[in-house]
Formats: C-alpha cells, structure tokens, sequence
C-alpha cells in the first residue's frame, strides 16, 4: 500500500499548495457574489422608492391638473424607474448565465413473473450547475427518489445528494475537484441518467458489483486534452484522452455474494482509516469512439483487507448503429470479524466475504425513422424524432460467501427493447426481460417479464 500512501500525502500536498496559491482569487470571488446580492437589494430599494414617488406625484397631478412642472417630474421619474429596471435585468440575466438548473424525472411501469405488476415513480432529479468564472465550478445533483420520505409510515422514498463537488480549473488537462465525486469506475456510473440510457432496468453487474449510482466523498483531479493536432497521423487527427483520478472514503465490508449494494461509503467518515484509490482513462481515437479502462484499490476493512478491481468499457458508433459495454472484476483479500487486538478472536470469525466477482454486459443499438411516418402525430412539430432498437446480454458472476454453501452466485439476462425519442431529452422505452439464475437471486432471479417507461429531461 505505500504506493497509495504516497498518492494520499501527495494530494493533501496539493491541495494545500492550492489553497494558498489560489486564496486571493477565492476571496474574489465571494467578494463578486456579495457586492451582486448587495447591488440586487439597493437597486430593489430603489425601484420601490420610485415606485412610491411615481405614485404620489401622479396622483398629485391628477388633483392639481394646473401644477406647474408636474408632467415633468412625472416623466424624470419613469425615466429614472427604467434606468434602475433596466439596471437590475441586466444583473439578472448575469446570475443567469452563471448559474443553470436542469431537472428530469422517470415512471415506469412493470409486470414480471411471480411478483405484483406496479407503476414505480422512480426518481426526480435537479441538477445545478453555476460557473462563477471560466475557471470556477460548482455542480451538484439531488435525488428525489420515489417521490418522498414519510415518518410515520414505511418508508416510501429518499433524498439523497448523488454529488456535489467543486472544481478549479489550472488548465484544460489539469483540474482539481473537491466533495461527493461520481466514482469513475467505469462509464456507466459516470453516465447512468435515465435520458442518456437506452434501456429502463440497468445492468446486473451495474448494480451488484459496481454499486451504480456510486458517489463517494473525497478529493482529486480531472482533465482532458486534444491530442489529434500533436500525433500527425490523418488517421488520428479526432484523437483525444480523459481522465479522472480521486482518493475517496471507499467501500466498506459490507460485502456479500449478493454484491456490493450495501458496501457504499460514508459521506462523513471513513469506516477503516483509510483512503481508496480510484481512477478512470478515457482514450477517444475518433469522435464518437471510445474505450476506456478504470481502476480501484483500497482496504475494506480495519484488518487491511484490501479490494482492488479492474473495469473496461467501450463504446463505438458506425453510422446508425452503436456498440457500448462494459466489464468489471473485483478481486477481495479475505476479511475477518473480532475485536480490534484479539488475534485468536479475529483468526476464529472469518468475515463472510466473496475472494471474487465479474460482470458485465454488451448492447447493440440501431436508430431508425420511418419516413411514412412523418405526416403522423410521432412527427409533427419535432425536428428530428428517433426509433432506437436494444439488444443487450449482460452477467454478473460472485463467489459463494460460504453463507448458504450453495456454490457462486451467477445471474444472467438478455434483454430486447424499443424506444422512442420524440426529442433527445424525452423518451418513452419499452422492454422484455429473459432471466436466469444460478444459487442466491441478485436481480430478477427466474422472472421474466415487460418493464415500460418515460422520462424526461428540461
């Protein structure tokens, strides 16, 4: 582990190297956003005062018709009213071009084999972005999952912060960024957004050994750079990397064959002291091409277990035709339950832990339009509406726990689907699942069944 120690005492270095070289401008900045809320409040006062005047002078106008220089002080004080308006839209439409909300929202409905078909109203989301300056990010996204969370009832939903993160820009290839970070273990956890996917149900492995949507509290860097002018091939010209690398709380041992769902961490505190290493490459040939690989090692326990992993994905285009996947391997030295100190205590309570588990998934899109359809309501005042067809097969594979002896734990699913997008951020997606399982379920066990959705983004 010193190499992850070395990357822990390097990044605080940094950060610490940031903090002073950077202080004046944060200062700065507070200072901008005080003086606009100061300036939003006088020119409010303002406009009232006027409004006041404008008022009172009209109405003495109309009582004293023969008032000498009375339509005059009424026309200065209109004059003066539209400055000040004036004045506060244009500070209005600042604060609007530094700060953009977005919001979007998902019902689906299913009916799958041995279980109550149900309409789920799956989430709302708000998503906030706000660029002080060029160089100064914030960005944060809040679930509303299931609609609500009641006290005295069971427990119908939860708001939960997916992130919430600060960014400093250095240069396009070098950005710190500080707080709840999506993990950067792959690409569908970084892109999970219900208007970005395809299909409504995630993958298994998506969900049981990468726990998405996976966001963990801590600190480190992002950038990208445009390398296609630099190589010289022509071949290479689009050829572009990415990058994020960050040390986060990191899993915890609340590890089964069942996966990591429940081994999320902590925004707060560090269950075992010590800091996870997590990074991901993204390496784009050509535009609409990319493969990317990712990596994770950290201790998941107090004992200095460690979990380390290894992701890649991939996603290329070809005219109508898309093929994105992805495959994750874990792999987990064994833990043990006891009292911190007591070795025979420890030694004799093995903790119920898989030594491994892999999974993935491959999914074949085509996007299509009929143009006999063009006259119909599916077309009618959108520009350019699409059909996508799905073909998805995805697995996910975990070493018995010893818990039940049944052997590893292995489900599978072919997935066939249809959409339709009568606009990129508005999708109505249909679906039918074949699933089959080996040992303990972690999805949808033996049940097939039709899952339908909409969602939408504004």
């Amino acid at each position: 582990m010193s190499k992850l120690w070395f990357a822990v005492w390097w990044t605080a270095f940094m950060m610490g190297f940031l903090e002073v070289a950077h202080a004046d401008e944060v200062s700065d900045l507070k200072e901008t956003v005080r003086q606009m809320q100061v300036q939003m409040a006088v020119m409010q006062e303002e406009i009232q005062g006027l409004k006041t005047q404008l008022r009172s002078q009209e109405a003495s106008t109309v009582s004293s018709p023969a008032q000498a220089g009375a339509p005059s002080d009424v026309a200065t004080l209109k004059e003066e009213m539209a400055a000040v308006e004036e004045q506060e839209k244009g500070t209005l439409e600042r604060l609007d071009e530094m700060v953009n909300f977005d919001l979007y929202a998902t019902l689906a409905f299913e009916n799958f084999q041995n279980t109550d078909s149900a309409f789920d109203a799956r989430n709302v989301e708000l998503l906030a972005s706000a660029h002080m300056t060029d160089r100064l990010k914030v960005y944060t996204e809040i679930e509303f999952e299931r609609a609500s969370t009641t006290l005295d009832e069971p427990q119908q939903g939860e708001i939960e912060v997916e992130q919430g993160w600060l960014e400093y820009t250095i240069n396009d290839y070098f950005k710190p960024r500080f707080g709840v970070m999506l993990v950067p273990f792959g690409k569908y956890n970084l892109e999970h957004f219900e208007p970005y996917q395809e299909l409504t149900d995630r993958p298994i492995a998506i969900r049981r050994i990468i726990p998405t949507t996976w966001a963990e509290a801590g600190a480190g860097f992002t950038g990208n750079a445009f390398l296609g002018d630099k190589v010289g091939a022509e071949a290479l010209k689009d050829l572009s990397l990415n990058y994020q690398i960050y040390l986060v709380n990191g899993l915890t041992d609340l590890i089964s064959d069942t996966g990591t769902r429940d081994a999320k961490g902590n925004f707060g505190f560090d269950s075992n002291n010590n800091k996870a290493f997590v990074g991901r490459l993204g390496i784009s040939p050509l535009s609409d091409q990319e493969v990317g690989v990712s990596g994770y090692v950290g201790d998941y326990d107090r004992e200095n277990n460690t979990l380390s992993g290894v992701d890649v994905d991939w996603h290329f285009s070809i005219s109508k035709f898309e093929l994105v996947g992805e495959y994750a391997f874990l792999n987990l030295e064994e833990g043990f339950q006891g009292s911190e100190g007591d070795e025979e205590d420890i030694l004799a309570s093995p903790l119920l832990v898989p030594d491994s588990m892999d999974g993935g998934y491959v999914e074949l899109r085509y996007h299509f339009w009929f143009e006999c359809l063009n006259g119909t309501f599916l077309r009618r005042g959108f520009e350019s509406p699409t059909f996508t067809a799905v073909l998805r097969y995805d697995r996910a594979t975990i070493a018995d726990d010893t818990d039940e002896g049944g052997g590893d734990n292995q489900e599978e699913r072919w997935t066939l689907g249809l959409n339709y997008r009568p606009v990129q951020t508005w999708v109505y997606k249909a679906e039918y699942q074949f699933n089959e399982t080996d040992h303990e379920v972690l999805e949808r066990g033996d049940n097939d069944g039709f899952i339908a959705s909409v969602t939408a983004a504004f």
